[in-house]
């Protein structure tokens, strides 16, 4: 490979994930106001098993690759950036957003007209090399694991926005985290508990070893959804009051029994529909209970920022179960889409 070359893992068609393939791609080159930065670890999600299936719509150019959490070190800097030096170790904000139109102007960057997210509009972190703003880098301190830092970028600050800026999660509420083992999953779980101090915490997974899983993380009561109705057992654990915010990131068949689980005025926040993005509903429930119902999409800048924060200050700890080679990609999204997961798989460059 030459000095231009870089690897990527990435398809030149979409598909299902045997599409993916260890490509050469030319190295990119920063712009004036951009980072490369050397890729050292990045974290697989479900929007890259997305990307090769259905998001053809938003590819302009083959080949593609995905991932929206990179961790790495910067290699090069563009000629109008003195805020990074080479050498900096950081992670990459994956959320990319105009900066100049009324949505940006108020801080709310992923309602901007133009969002773009790595991995799912633009080429990720599954390559040697990626070049990004020098507004979209994030410092790792000294002695904090690169590959650890690689798992937090987005599913810590989908969660973070969803919890704390939508849905307003406050002390006195009980919160109900549907899929709660999945990478989003485990990190909302902890900023309930431990920086928004719920009161009380259910999770729904679907076996007894996730369920001990999710006990040892810091859930108060486990429902196992493959044994129970799990709005059934919200209202036989809340004394058929229902729980004040609902955190669903799966939607599909959960869609209903997540309202059926809210109390009067209870809030129900979305980030994420791999189960399946047409459910059915029920309109009764939303104006008889008289819900409110929150979507939220990543993060904001500022989103993002302190939910890094939170992580890299140990309030909320990265759930890393598997860490593979970068040649070992086909056997990640294997698990991934396997839904075999505690937490977030890593793939790693020497």
């Amino acid at each position: 490979m030459s000095a231009d070359e870089m690897r990527a893992i990435g398809f030149h068609e979409h598909g299902d994930i045997d599409n993916f393939e260890l490509l050469s791609v030319p190295k990119p080159e920063p712009g004036p106001e951009e980072v490369l930065v050397d890729v050292k670890a990045s974290a697989l999600n479900h929007q890259d098993l997305i990307a090769v299936r259905e998001l053809d719509h938003y590819v302009t150019e083959y080949p593609f690759w995905g991932g929206g959490d990179t961790a790495g070190v910067v290699a090069e800097v563009g000629e109008r950036v003195d805020d990074w030096a080479v050498g900096d170790r950081v992670v990459v904000n994956p959320a990319h957003a105009c900066g100049e139109c009324e949505f940006c102007l108020q801080g709310e960057q992923s309602m901007c007209a133009n969002y773009e997210v790595l991995g799912e509009h633009r080429k990720g972190g599954f390559a040697e090399y990626i070049t990004v703003p020098r507004t979209n880098l994030y410092p790792v301190p000294d002695g904090y694991d690169l590959q650890t830092a690689a798992a937090a970028p987005m599913a810590a600050g989908t969660a973070w926005r969803a919890l704390a800026d939508r849905a307003g999660v406050r002390p006195d509420d009980d919160v109900l985290i549907v899929g709660a083992t999945g990478g989003v999953g485990t990190y909302a779980v902890q900023f309930a508990t431990e920086v928004l101090n719920a009161e009380t915490v259910y999770g729904t997974t679907s076996s007894e070893e996730k369920a001990e899983f999710l006990r040892d993380l810091g859930v108060d009561h486990v429902i196992d959804y493959t044994e129970e109705d799990f709005d059934s057992r919200i209202w036989e654990l809340t004394d058929g009051r229902g729980v004040d915010v609902v955190y669903n990131n799966v939607g599909g068949d959960t869609w209903v029994p997540s309202m059926r689980s809210l109390t009067h005025g209870g809030r129900l926040v979305l980030s994420g529909a791999t189960a399946g993005p047409n459910p059915t509903s029920e309109l009764r429930l939303m104006f008889v209970r008289q819900l409110e119902i929150y979507g939220s999409t990543t993060h904001s800048r500022t989103a993002f920022e302190t939910a890094m924060g939170f992580v890299f200050d140990g309030s909320v700890e990265p759930v890393v179960q598997e860490t593979l080679p970068f040649e070992e990609f086909a056997r990640a999204f294997e698990l991934m889409d396997q839904r075999r997961l505690y937490g977030k798989v890593v793939l790693t460059q020497d």
